[in-house]
């Protein structure tokens, strides 16, 4: 187990209240969503693991499931939703065949999860206290989230599938989000996260554009210390159909510090959502560098889908 990571002195407070890690109900009903998400990159085993649950401020509720590596075709790639009475919480939560325990010490999360193509035990511990965007200099865009907590923790577990089998006992994530999302606002964003197996080195970058304008949010983590990020410099390789082949980024702290991630995919799934904005988010699973040393990363891109089609198109156009 990591030891426990400091929060650099200068951080902003992230305004979390105790209760946070938990369901929030609002005035809004159905316009207000939790968005929790786990997950866990496996380039020697050249997989990708996340699990996304949201729910709504009414009840409606939906989780993906996905293994990934090499195929095109997901190894698994389960998509459930369905409703929830009001009294149940993310302490001791259920939609099918997935149970979660998530309970209001912003720190830890379990979620199991089984059925024909796979059985899942996934137990997360945070080691350094949970991030949010309000505390990078561009801060958290109100059509995004009213808060967003994001934590690099220790997973231990397993996972099985095909008759194979993983012990888990290695470095993950996960994020937990509640407010009003408005899909329509973001033109792009870009969310990484990296970690080396030994966590000297640990990077969560969300780039964002909105309105026009770039943002940035996330950490870098370093022997032992965490540091918001202020500016980033990135450039991204995209195949001819738009999905991301590499990114390298030069992160620049609120101290001043450099940070140099690289990431190259190995493994990727598209996630398109239809209705009135529709949008398209591929997850991309990536052998990666930080500052020179081996890591894993996961590099998701979100683009909306009218413009994702014309870029495709352009791109035929071209050749």
């Amino acid at each position: 187990m990591i030891a426990w990571i400091e929060n650099a002195p200068e951080i902003i407070d992230p305004g979390y209240r105790g209760g946070d890690d938990l369901r929030h109900r609002s005035e809004t009903g159905g316009k207000s969503r939790d968005s929790l998400f786990w997950q866990m990159m496996m380039p020697e085993h050249e997989l990708g693991f996340q699990c996304y649950l949201y729910l709504t401020g009414a009840g409606k509720t939906g989780f993906n499931m996905i293994l990934w590596g090499r195929d095109k075709k997901p190894l698994v790639l389960d998509l459930i939703q369905g409703e929830v009475p009001d009294d149940m919480d993310f302490d001791d939560f259920t939609l099918g065949n997935l149970r979660v325990w998530q309970p209001a010490d912003q720190r830890s999360a379990k979620i199991s999860y089984r059925n024909e193509k796979i059985a899942l035990e996934y137990s997360f511990e945070g080691f350094h206290h949970p991030f949010s965007y309000r505390s990078n200099p561009d801060g958290l865009p109100q059509w995004f989230a009213d808060n967003r907590l994001e934590q690099s923790g220790w997973v231990r577990g397993y996972i099985e599938w095909d008759g194979k089998r993983i012990e888990l006992n290695r470095i993950g994530h996960r994020d937990h989000s509640w407010g009003v999302r408005h899909w329509q606002a973001p033109q792009h964003w870009k969310w990484l996260v990296g970690y080396t197996p030994d966590a000297s080195r640990i990077v969560n970058a969300w780039i964002w554009m909105a309105k026009g304008e770039w943002g940035v949010g996330g950490y870098v983590i370093r022997d032992g210390e965490l540091v918001p990020i202020a500016t980033v410099d990135q450039k991204a390789a995209f195949d001819d159909d738009m999905t991301q082949r590499s990114i390298k980024v030069e992160i620049t702290d609120i101290r001043g510090g450099k940070c140099q991630l690289e990431m190259e995919r190995f493994g990727l799934v598209k996630l398109p959502t239809g209705g009135r904005y529709a949008t398209m988010i591929m997850e991309a699973a990536c052998n990666a560098k930080i500052d020179g040393r081996d890591a894993a990363g996961q590099f998701e891109c979100q683009w909306p889908q009218s413009y994702l089609d014309n870029m495709v198109e352009l791109n035929k156009m071209a050749k």
